[in-house]
């Protein structure tokens, strides 16, 4: 199935998950790219949040996502943005910079190497990266919830391992990589939306829950679980550099 294709489930993306991306610039930065690139692409671009930031370091930028609902979020932004899938990207031309966020995880590993590579300019630079929930900053309580309870209600979907393991890929070398935390602050009402906005909550509507029966059970659920307002989202990035044969 393609998750985040319903209505809602685009809706409650655009309205609660964090808008941190403009952190990739920093990324790049560390890597010691500076320079301002002619063309990129923005893989599984969802609702644009991740397309955004690439504007302020590219002079042109497209968007491509299998999500129209999603895709209807990032052209009310002012985003030029396609319905595709990666293994059409190379429909649109070969690019300096490729960015994907929280999505090479679905992609079938070698088609999307061989994806990439298609639409990659010479010394294209790729950017993988991810962010996830990594629970909260002080209450072991509800981090023993959050696995135990939350993840046995409703289980993540399966999803490709290898999220960003390019070791042995002809032509590619990495830039940099590194993972770390970016802190968040939500209240028990905001932290049960942005679990909302999860592909496995979208998993378990696609089943016949609805999201107003699902925010009832979390509501429930994390009643006595006792935990401050302090959160963390971890990320994780690979940077790479693609160099076409002569």
């Amino acid at each position: 199935m393609t998750y985040f294709s319903l209505e809602e489930a685009s809706n409650r993306y655009e309205q609660y998950r964090p808008k941190v991306h403009g952190v990739i610039k920093h990324w790049l930065k560390n890597a010691g790219i500076t320079k301002r690139f002619d063309t990129a692409i923005d893989i599984a671009c969802g609702t644009g949040d991740s397309t955004i930031p690439v504007i302020d370091i590219s002079n042109s930028v497209q968007g491509i996502d299998l999500s129209e609902v999603m895709l209807n979020k990032a052209r009310a932004k002012g985003l030029e943005v396609n319905q595709l899938g990666y293994e059409a990207a190379h429909t649109l031309g070969q690019f300096d910079l490729i960015t994907t966020c929280m999505a090479f995880h679905w992609f079938d590993f070698e088609q999307a190497v061989q994806a990439y590579k298609q639409a990659s300019s010479d010394s294209s630079i790729w950017l993988i990266y991810n962010f996830s929930f990594g629970g909260s900053v002080h209450s072991k309580e509800f981090n023993d919830w959050f696995f135990d309870t939350y993840l046995t209600l409703f289980p993540t979907p399966p999803r490709n391992s290898q999220t960003a393991n390019f070791e042995g890929v002809s032509n590619l070398e990495k830039l940099d990589s590194s993972k770390g935390t970016i802190p968040l602050s939500f209240d028990k009402a905001a932290l049960i939306k942005y679990l909302t906005t999860q592909s496995n909550i979208e998993a378990a509507v696609h089943q016949g829950s609805s999201y107003e029966e699902v925010e009832a059970i979390l509501q429930d659920s994390l009643q006595s679980i006792v935990f401050d307002e302090a959160f963390l989202y971890n990320y994780s990035y690979s940077i790479y550099r693609y160099t076409r044969d002569s």
